[in-house]
């Protein structure tokens, strides 16, 4: 279920990204007096980006409950398949999210560490994580969410400019287009993630409690 509104938010995305193309093209033909172009259409072509904003948060929060819903499972499961010590306790696998400053980096570390101690290869008397190896897709997947975070916070200052001109349409389309671009590496390089951890953890094996972790989906 995760991976699936991960996707969805990247549709969404899609569509928003269009949505801006399609107000800036709007506009520019209202402007230029191109027959036809009325401010019916200018209507139009607001609602549609006003929809796309909306479906934007709703897909944002569907997907953010149900993956973090995941990760806390994931953290769970991973402790239970070994006896390595993660770095930061339980508690920051939801907290990290939402906690200024930090959230710039404790989020790929409890990621980090779930995928390193759900490794079916992990040695039973491992009990550091340090030693254990990185994961090069959490890494890219961290940067391009990063990346994004740095273009949604140009863009409202974009937004905040009050200049409502055919240039400022064009601009945030074109920070419109660079952020799609990051989500969607962003989603694909997490549904892959989600989809290689699940499957370790999901692998019958004996556990530090002599029970099968539950399924994190």
């Amino acid at each position: 279920m995760a991976s699936v509104l991960i996707a969805v938010v990247c549709a969404v995305d899609l569509y928003a990204t269009w949505a801006a193309w399609n107000t800036h093209s709007v506009v520019a033909d209202f402007v230029a007096g191109v027959p036809g172009v009325t401010d019916s259409d200018l209507y139009a072509a607001d609602d549609a980006t006003t929809t796309a904003l909306w479906l934007s948060v709703l897909a944002l929060v569907a997907s953010a409950a149900v993956f973090l819903t995941w990760l806390w499972r994931a953290r769970v499961n991973s402790e239970r398949l070994s006896g390595v010590h993660h770095r930061l306790g339980r508690g920051w696998t939801i907290g990290g999210w939402f906690c200024p400053i930090v959230n710039l980096w404790f989020p790929r570390r409890i990621v980090d560490d779930i995928w390193r101690t759900s490794r079916p290869d992990v040695p039973t008397d491992q009990l550091q994580v340090d030693p254990l190896p990185l994961s090069p897709l959490v890494r890219a997947w961290w940067l391009a969410l990063v990346a994004n975070y740095v273009v949604l916070y140009f863009l409202r200052i974009q937004n905040s400019s009050g200049d409502v001109t055919l240039g400022y349409f064009e601009t945030v389309a074109v920070y419109s287009t660079i952020s799609t671009g990051l989500v969607l590496v962003a989603g694909v390089l997490l549904i892959r993630v989600v989809r290689q951890i699940t499957e370790w953890q999901s692998t019958p094996r004996i556990t530090m409690e002599h029970t099968t972790p539950r399924q994190a989906t």
